[in-house]
Order: structure tokens, then C-alpha cells, then sequence
């Protein structure tokens, strides 16, 4: 059984985990994992380009989180917690690069 080719696939059956092989399922288990953290990214991405133009008020909503969970029938909890997620953050600076900083001065 090739879980990869077919595992995924929209329209096919879901697999028999009990008569996959260990590799495979350890094959599945990684495959999975990579593609969901590829959806997220894409989400992450996604709600953030939609927050930046502002497109919650180009089409009604009072606010992104309200489009969100209209849009995809999330509650309001779980979309302004993927607003927050999708905002970029600031990284903060190391001790080093305050010590340099502060040795410049």
C-alpha cells in the first residue's frame, strides 16, 4: 500500500491503519505533519495579507475576526486567536547584541 499517493487524495478512502506497516505509518505520520504545518503557514499568511488591506471592511465586517468567523465558521475566540498568530512579531534581541550596543555608545 502506497500511503502517500493515495492517503491524501480528497476522494480517496481513508486508509487501514491496522494494516499498515510501521514504516508506512511512521512515513504518514511525518508526511502529515509537513502538510500541516505547509496549510499554516498559508493560513498564517492568508490572515495576515487580509488584516493588512483591510478587507473585513472592504466587504462589511466590522473587523477581520468577524469576516473570519463568518468566512470560516470558526468562533470568535479561534479567529482573533489566528489574527494574533498571523501578526508579525518582533524578535526580540539578544543579550549579546544589547551588550555590543551598549559598548557602542
Amino acid at each position: 500500500m502506497n500511503i502517500h499517493s493515495t492517503a491524501f487524495a480528497p476522494d480517496a478512502p481513508a486508509p487501514g491503519w491496522p494494516d499498515l506497516a510501521d514504516v508506512d505509518l511512521l512515513r504518514t505520520l511525518v508526511e502529515t505533519e509537513r502538510r500541516r504545518r505547509r496549510l499554516d503557514a498559508a493560513m498564517r499568511a492568508a490572515v495576515a495579507e487580509a488584516e493588512r488591506r483591510g478587507l473585513a471592511a472592504d466587504t462589511g465586517y466590522r473587523d477581520t475576526a468577524e469576516l473570519l468567523t463568518d468566512l470560516l465558521r470558526i468562533s470568535t475566540d479561534e479567529a482573533r486567536r489566528r489574527i494574533e498568530y498571523a501578526a508579525p512579531q518582533a524578535r526580540p534581541r539578544s543579550r549579546k547584541v544589547w551588550r555590543v550596543l551598549a559598548a557602542a555608545s
